[in-house]
């Protein structure tokens, strides 16, 4: 079956959605200094406001075939995981999102590795945007940019 990107952002995001808490409940008790947010909202696509944060957004970015025949389609996916998130703050939102995207990688780690991922995941890049001010709170966000390797069948 052809899922291509749709599939790989739809992994992803389970995968995210059902491992986040855990992930969030060790860092917070490795590091003990400030307490990270579970994620309240998971979306696939950017939005013009976000009800409320931390959320995340996991977003397709484009396709690079590698191989095709008459049954099947290799190829890269190109995903962003963009971690949103809010502090009064402005040093210690910086050190939240670097635990959010520590634990984003740990866990696209982990799903290259469990049984039954069928995704090779080969990590890019990690961006940080600027600090954002509002009328009481500062606004970051961070990505993390992988591709995801796969063979769909037809």
């Amino acid at each position: 079956m052809l899922e291509l990107i749709e599939g790989a952002v739809d992994a992803v995001k389970s995968y995210l959605e059902a491992n986040m808490s855990t992930k969030i409940t060790a860092l917070n008790t490795e590091y003990r200094d400030f307490e990270l947010a579970n994620i309240k909202q998971y979306y696939i696509a950017e939005l013009a406001a976000i009800p409320e944060l931390p959320a995340m957004l996991v977003l397709g970015g484009y396709t690079l075939p590698e191989r095709e025949a008459a049954n099947y389609i290799r190829a890269k996916h190109y995903l962003k995981v963009v971690a949103l998130a809010s502090d009064q703050d402005a040093q210690q939102l910086r050190r939240r999102l670097y635990r959010y995207v520590r634990a984003i990688v740990e866990l696209l780690r982990e799903a290259r590795s469990s049984a039954g991922w069928s995704y090779v995941i080969v990590f890019d890049r990690f961006d940080y945007s600027p600090v954002y001010t509002s009328e009481s709170s500062f606004y970051q966000d961070a990505q993390v940019i992988a591709h995801f390797n796969k063979s769909d069948t037809v």
